[in-house]
């Protein structure tokens, strides 16, 4: 099985993401980078700037010097740009969201896309309109943004983070035939909520199952 890097922007997502790959592939050598200082940066400046896109690169380069074979971003803020570096590495990079992206355009025609991060949303929804396109299938993608929610993340206060996030999956129940949440962080929200009346799909164990077919390939 070839040896995974996974960067994360923020250590909310990194026990969850420790104890799926222990249950989904317990004999994958994984390497964790957390850099929480990234994705406040990317906030402030409305995205990906150029010198974050180098500090990125400079990870891929920390990957390869591991003899990672695979580098994923567990933060969808910056797949795109992850994405963009192929070019400079061997190694294959990857995204957290990808599966479920690709499922949730197989599963619903009006298809909500909730996050709590406007740096994450904005490139999430373009990733998901491009797929759309290239799918060829006709979909409506709604976007849900709930800033509020990620700054009490940043603060601590998980219980206010949790509620804000319930609410926004309830009011979307009313409308959509898919919804996806954009941000590994707010996957455990579901835990604390009656089973759904639609498909909520997230990035986490979508992705290191699909992480795990691209490792034993």
């Amino acid at each position: 099985m070839k040896k995974i890097a996974m960067l994360h922007t923020s250590a909310a997502t990194l026990a969850m993401m420790q104890q799926l790959m222990a249950d989904i592939m317990p004999q994958a050598e994984v390497m964790h980078l957390v850099e929480e200082s990234m994705i406040k940066q990317v906030m402030k400046a409305g995205g990906v700037t150029p010198a974050i896109s180098a500090r990125i690169a400079g990870y891929i380069q920390i990957a390869e010097k591991a003899d990672c074979e695979i580098f994923m971003t567990a933060c969808s803020s910056i797949g795109t740009a992850v994405e963009q570096c192929q070019f400079m590495t061997p190694l294959q990079l990857t995204r957290i969201d990808c599966a479920m992206v690709e499922n949730a355009i197989a599963q619903g025609q009006r298809i909500a896309v909730l996050a709590t991060v406007a740096t994450t949303l904005k490139p999430t929804l373009s990733y998901v309109q491009r797929k759309v396109q290239e799918s060829g299938k006709p979909r409506e993608v709604v976007p849900v943004l709930m800033e509020d929610a990620f700054h009490a993340l940043l603060a601590g206060d998980n219980a206010t983070h949790d509620r804000i996030v319930s609410e926004g999956l309830k009011n979307a129940f009313a409308s959509a035939d898919v919804i996806m949440l954009a941000q590994a962080s707010m996957a455990r929200v579901l835990q604390q909520l009656p089973t759904p009346p639609v498909p909520v799909l997230t990035s986490p164990e979508s992705g290191v199952r699909w992480l795990k077919a691209l490792a034993e390939a």
